[in-house]
């Protein structure tokens, strides 16, 4: 049994932001969102901690962004 995904008008008003905030960046609303809105305070956590790591200053951000686009290669994302 798979958990579906919340549509925006479903999701919770604290995170509808997040929804409107991805589709600018992404074009859509990628699906782990979706399943992760069922539960808005786990949402606004993993939010805030990719925040805080793409605003770390421990490492640079171009070695940020090869490692973001690796696992995104080894995970067989299509964008």
């Amino acid at each position: 049994m798979r958990v579906t995904g919340l549509e925006q008008n479903q999701a919770s008003w604290t995170i509808r932001w997040a929804y409107i905030a991805m589709r600018r960046q992404f074009g859509r609303v990628l699906t782990p969102f979706k399943v992760m809105a069922r539960r808005p305070r786990v949402a606004i956590g993993a939010q805030i901690a990719n925040l805080c790591l793409e605003t770390s200053k421990a490492t640079p951000t171009s070695l940020k962004r090869l490692v973001c686009l690796r696992a995104a290669q080894i995970i067989g994302c299509p964008f």
